[in-house]
């Protein structure tokens, strides 16, 4: 308050041309101090947002890759047959929540199924959540009649598969997933159920 009574005093002691210079000055002033809290706003948060990227980036680099070991079973929904799978996978993970990758899988031979070879995309919306989807091939191996004579046919089917993975941690590198997978082909839907054992590298 005794600060604009001061100024109108100042104002009021003075001609037209000085308070016009005097309210120039202050616009100015208030002009300079508006564009620099705008221009220094994007400038600290785009140093808060590099800061974090690159922290973020370290992070990634420690777990870019990792080797996953799966066992459990698989079910052909059509025969309702079951039988064991075991696979092996790769992954590259591209940030904390993307990872390319392919897995190699194979099904005991009752299932008609030798193995499959599956290329795929993971997703971690959130912590220990993963969702996965892959498109692959399916080599089976059927056994078919014809003339009373029984042969083994050997067939490529293409292969899509849905996974839901939770993940439990063991120390920083390791994790053990209960995992689930819905095979998808022209012929048949087959479940794939089990334990995964990932190492990060």
């Amino acid at each position: 308050m005794r600060t604009r009574s001061g100024l109108r005093i100042l104002l009021a002691s003075m001609n037209e041309a000085d308070r016009a210079t005097v309210r120039t000055h202050t616009l100015l002033q208030f002009v300079l101090l508006a564009g620099a809290v705008l221009v220094a706003a994007p400038v600290a948060y785009a140093q808060d947002a590099e800061h974090a990227a690159e922290a973020e980036h370290a992070e990634e680099l420690t777990y870019r890759h990792a080797v996953t070991l799966f066992a459990g079973a698989a079910t052909h929904t059509q025969e309702n047959d079951t039988g064991g799978a075991i696979g092996l996978s790769y992954g590259y993970f591209l940030s904390h929540k993307w990872a390319v990758g392919v897995k190699l899988e194979y099904a005991s031979s009752q299932l008609e199924r030798d193995f499959i070879i599956l290329p795929g995309v993971l997703f971690e919306p959130v912590e220990r959540v993963e969702l996965a989807v892959g498109f692959g091939v399916e080599r089976a191996s059927k056994d078919e009649t014809e003339h009373g004579e029984t042969h083994t046919v050997e067939e490529n089917e293409a292969l899509l598969r849905l996974t839901f993975a939770y993940g439990f941690h063991i120390g920083s590198r390791m994790a053990l997933s209960p995992e689930f997978n819905a095979d998808i082909t022209s012929s048949n839907v087959t479940y794939v159920y089990g334990l995964a054992f990932s190492v990060g590298l």
